[in-house]
């Protein structure tokens, strides 16, 4: 029986409701989306039923972060 190969870059779903993935968000993020709202108007992730709402603000957070730690290297 042969393994199955995932590729080498995984991504995941975060919006579930408009087929968002993390990939999507990060790059919105990076390109100056600052808060769920401009997310939310950039690629619809958030818009629906709120569910991702939780993974959006770590996202923000995470990226955010990062460039903070960057900036102050």
């Amino acid at each position: 029986r042969r393994a199955l190969r995932l590729p080498y870059v995984l991504m995941a779903l975060v919006c579930l409701c408009h087929g968002v993935s993390d990939r999507v968000i990060r790059a919105e993020i990076e390109d100056g989306a600052s808060t769920r709202d401009e997310i939310g108007r950039r690629c619809d992730a958030g818009l629906s039923c709120g569910t991702c709402h939780p993974t959006l603000d770590r996202l923000l957070a995470a990226v955010h972060e990062s460039d903070s730690a960057t900036c102050a290297a």
